[in-house]
């Protein structure tokens, strides 16, 4: 089940916090991988959202390859890892590093905050 919750004066997009929102909880091992998503319809009824802004997160989560979409079947997380996926990793990881050498932290440190982010999942 989805747990997204939307902050309307946050100054974020909505579709923007719905995509977030299923990211961290695929993150989190919330939402498994091939896990079927509920319908555009059924978020935006849950959410008090229009469609198309449901509609616009998933598209954007598709291309992303974080969901996979089958005509007739529905919407699933991802069972694969995609090379866009992997790339936006890899720009994550490139951020984390920069803000890091600002903050004067070694690999070291980074990585010993990873280890103990991924053991709350």
């Amino acid at each position: 089940m989805l747990k997204i919750y939307i902050n309307v004066h946050s100054g974020v997009p909505i579709y923007v916090q719905i995509m977030e929102g299923i990211k961290e909880q695929i993150a989190l091992g919330e939402l498994e991988k091939g896990e079927k998503l509920p319908t555009v319809r059924e978020v935006a009824k849950m959410l008090s959202v229009n469609p198309n802004t449901v509609a616009r997160a998933y598209r954007e989560l598709e291309r992303e390859g974080v969901i996979e979409t089958f005509v007739g079947r529905g919407t699933f997380v991802a069972k694969e890892r995609s090379e866009v996926s992997l790339s936006r990793i890899d720009k994550l990881i490139d951020a984390i590093l920069i803000e890091a050498e600002r903050a004067h932290l070694s690999i070291d440190e980074i990585i010993k905050k990873i280890k103990e982010r991924g053991g709350k999942r």
